[in-house]
């Protein structure tokens, strides 16, 4: 995301190196094929201080919104765990995975930060 020198947030020379969001087939969990699992998972790596992860961190609905192709008209709401969050986060990647359930308009992030 480009936001023109305006985020204060954002460390100048980092570089991104963020996976896509890579969606994970959850078929053969559904107890039958009329009753399908009602969330979609997703799961991604961000560098850690990069555009794309600093963007993630400080504005996760509008990063979903893009990258997810999340229906704006639906107010979404997000709830976020953060695995490790005593770990620093200079240096090193870390993870995330979204559930994404469209009809009940809800995101639940859970970040893993990887020791460094």
């Amino acid at each position: 995301m480009d936001d023109n020198g305006s985020s204060p947030w954002l460390t100048p020379g980092v570089d991104n190196d963020s996976s896509d969001w890579i969606p994970l087939d959850l078929r053969d969990l559904a107890p039958s094929e009329r009753s399908p699992i009602p969330f979609r998972l997703f799961a991604k790596r961000f560098k850690s201080s990069s555009p794309d992860s600093e963007w993630f961190l400080h504005d996760p609905l509008k990063v979903l919104m893009s990258e997810l192709d999340l229906d704006p008209e639906i107010a979404w709401h997000i709830t976020t765990l953060i695995v490790n969050h005593h770990r620093k986060l200079s240096f090193i990647h870390l993870f995330a995975m979204a559930v994404v359930a469209h009809e009940e308009g809800t995101v639940a992030l859970t970040i893993y930060k990887m020791p460094g």
